[in-house]
């Protein structure tokens, strides 16, 4: 190979690097929840781990209704659990990451921008029948990460995702889902 055709072929190998160089990635290390006493639980899990520009890191989001009784279910965003987010743990909500779903697209609910999120303020009710669970899976956008850490799952528009009750004439009781997930850089060259 000449001079000329190693110049070549090395500036456009950097140039095609170059784009990926200044965007940092990062990996879900780790997920983990908490379970407390009410007739609903959560499960999270990482189904891709790697968040990058290109390629988004994707949770699967599970709704269960452990009890013996139907569970009447109110949130606002999307049935059942609303627009969610990452929001760092014990921070103020500067840096949160929205998370992503395709239940977004076919509400009418929700909007979602590049800079954040709309909603249309109608409650949302519906029943989650004894033993039923409800599977959704997120994405985490790498746009939308700023900063490694450990980050708590919460509801985007509010901090409480959903609230429930078992009886048409209870009170609502606010669901506060106990889930911290925590990302890591990730280097880029190998």
């Amino acid at each position: 190979m000449n001079r000329r055709q190693y110049l070549a072929v090395s500036t456009a190998a950097l140039s095609g690097l170059a784009g990926c160089l200044g965007d940092t990635e990062y990996t879900i290390s780790s997920v983990e929840t908490e379970d407390d006493s009410h007739p609903l639980a959560l499960d999270v899990t990482a189904v891709d781990r790697n968040i990058a520009i290109e390629s988004p890191g994707r949770l699967d989001i599970t709704l269960r209704n452990t009890g013996t009784q139907d569970v009447i279910i109110k949130n606002t965003g999307t049935w059942p659990l609303g627009a969610l987010e990452l929001t760092p743990a014990g921070e103020s909500r500067i840096s949160d990451i929205l998370l992503v779903t395709d239940e977004y697209a076919e509400a009418d609910t929700v909007e979602i921008q590049p800079n954040g999120a709309s909603k249309d303020n109608a409650p949302l009710t519906g029943t989650l029948a004894a033993t039923e669970s409800i599977e959704r899976q997120y994405e985490l956008d790498g746009r939308r990460v700023s900063a490694a850490g450990t980050y708590t799952l919460q509801g985007y528009f509010d901090a409480v995702p959903l609230s429930y009750r078992t009886d048409e004439n209870a009170d609502w009781v606010a669901y506060r889902p106990s889930v911290t997930v925590t990302l890591t850089e990730q280097s880029v060259l190998l």
